[in-house]
C-alpha cells in the first residue's frame, strides 16, 4: 500500500505542469458537472449542501450525480441527473469500465469526488476531466487539479463536503434547502397518518439498519414503543424497506397500535410521511438523514461504529453509550453482547424524546 501511494505521488509530480496547462485552458463557466457520491442513501443526503453550492455557483450547469441506486429517486427529486452505480468499492456489482464510459459520454467540465477512499480518488483523477476536485490522503489525489484536505472526524460530514468545495474552488458556503415534496405526496402522507391509532404526537420510527452493528436490540425497541404508547398515546408509524421486514415483525408483534408500514412505501413517499411527523426516532441510517432533509426533529440511536459528531443526522440529539472500542467502523460488532447499543436503555431514549419532542 505504501508503494502504491508513493507511485501516485510521483505520477502527480510528473504530470503537474501538464495539469496546470489543462486547468488554464479549461472553460471557467461550467456547463456539465459530475459529482461522484456512490455511497448509500444517507450519504447522498449529506452531500446535498455541496450540490447546492455547485448549483448556486453555476446555475445553468447540469449536475450529474453518480449515486447508489437507492438514492436515485431523491437525486431526481432534487432536480439533478442521476447515474445509478452500485460501486464495486462498496460491495456493489457494477463495473468500473461502465462508469468510465458514462463519464466519457457526459464529458463534464468539472468532476467533484466526495468519497475519501483511495480507490475512488484514483478512479476520479484518471477520467480525463479538465478539472477534478477530490479529497486527498497521503497523495492519493495527486492527479487532481484541485486536491483538498481529508475530512475532519469531529465535523459533520455535510460540512466536510462544503469545506472541500470552499477550499478547492473558493465557493461560498450554501445550506441545502429542504426536500421539495409535491402536494399529492403530502396529501397521501396525511391520509396514511389518519389511519394510525392514537391521539398524541406523530412519531415516525426506523428500527432496522443496513448493517447489524447499527441495529438497536429488538427488546429495547419493544420497550420504547410501549413507553411511547402508554405515556403519550403517540401515533407510531414504523418505516423501513423490504429487507427490514423480518426485524420489524418482531417489534410489531402484539402491538396493535403500531402501524407497521415496512416495505409499503417508496423512499420519496417515506420522506413525505416523515415530513408530516412531529418527531423521527431511529438508528444511524438513511431515514434519520431523511428526517433532517425534510425539517423534522430527529433522535438518533448511535452505535459505536461511527463518530456521532460526524455522522449523526443531528449530533445534539444523538444518543451514544461510550465504549473503549469505538469507533470500530465494523459492520458486525465483534464484542459479545454488543455493549455500545445494549448499554443504551429505552429510558435513555425516552428522556431524549421528552427534551426534543415539540410541545
Amino acid at each position: 500500500m505504501n508503494a502504491l501511494y508513493t507511485t501516485i505521488r510521483l505520477s502527480g509530480l510528473l504530470t503537474k505542469p501538464w495539469r496546470k496547462i489543462r486547468l488554464h485552458r479549461a472553460m471557467p463557466d461550467m456547463r456539465r458537472i459530475w459529482v461522484h457520491k456512490p455511497d448509500h442513501l444517507g450519504d447522498y443526503l449529506l452531500a446535498r449542501a455541496a450540490l447546492a453550492m455547485l448549483q448556486t455557483a453555476w446555475p445553468q450547469a447540469t449536475l450529474t450525480v453518480a449515486c447508489h441506486p437507492a438514492a436515485q429517486p431523491l437525486v431526481e427529486l432534487d432536480g439533478h441527473r442521476a447515474f445509478a452505480w452500485a460501486s464495486p468499492f462498496l460491495h456493489g456489482t457494477d463495473r468500473v469500465p461502465a462508469y468510465r464510459q458514462a463519464v466519457r459520454d457526459t464529458a463534464p467540465d468539472l468532476l467533484v469526488n466526495l468519497r475519501h477512499d483511495w480507490r475512488d480518488m484514483l478512479l476520479c483523477t484518471t477520467l480525463d476531466v479538465p478539472r477534478v476536485v477530490s479529497y486527498d490522503h497521503r497523495g492519493a489525489a495527486s492527479l487532481a487539479t484541485h486536491p483538498g484536505a481529508p475530512p475532519v472526524e469531529q465535523r459533520y460530514e455535510a460540512d466536510n463536503h462544503a469545506a472541500l468545495l470552499h477550499e478547492a474552488l473558493a465557493l461560498p458556503i450554501v445550506a441545502a434547502s429542504p426536500l421539495s415534496l409535491t402536494t399529492p405526496l403530502i396529501a397521501t402522507a396525511q391520509q396514511v397518518w389518519e389511519k394510525v391509532a392514537g391521539a398524541g404526537p406523530r412519531i415516525a420510527l426506523h428500527a432496522a439498519a443496513r448493517t447489524p452493528a447499527k441495529t438497536w436490540p429488538a427488546a429495547h425497541w419493544r420497550e420504547l414503543i410501549a413507553l411511547l404508547h402508554d405515556r403519550l398515546d403517540a401515533r407510531l408509524l414504523l418505516l423501513g424497506g423490504p429487507s427490514d421486514r423480518p426485524f420489524d415483525r418482531l417489534l410489531a408483534a402484539d402491538r396493535p397500535y403500531l402501524f407497521d408500514a415496512t416495505g409499503r412505501f417508496t423512499i420519496v413517499e417515506s420522506a413525505a410521511l416523515i415530513a408530516q411527523a412531529d418527531l423521527s426516532v431511529g438508528v444511524d441510517s438513511g431515514p434519520a438523514h431523511l428526517a433532517r432533509a425534510v425539517g423534522t426533529p430527529v433522535v438518533t440511536i448511535m452505535s459505536g461504529a461511527n463518530v456521532a459528531a460526524r455522522w449523526a443526522a443531528d449530533a445534539t440529539h444523538a444518543l451514544v453509550h461510550p465504549v473503549p472500542c469505538a469507533p470500530c467502523r465494523q459492520e458486525r460488532c465483534p464484542v459479545p453482547g454488543h455493549p455500545c447499543l445494549s448499554g443504551l436503555r429505552p429510558g435513555n431514549v425516552w428522556e431524549m424524546i421528552e427534551r426534543v419532542l415539540p410541545r
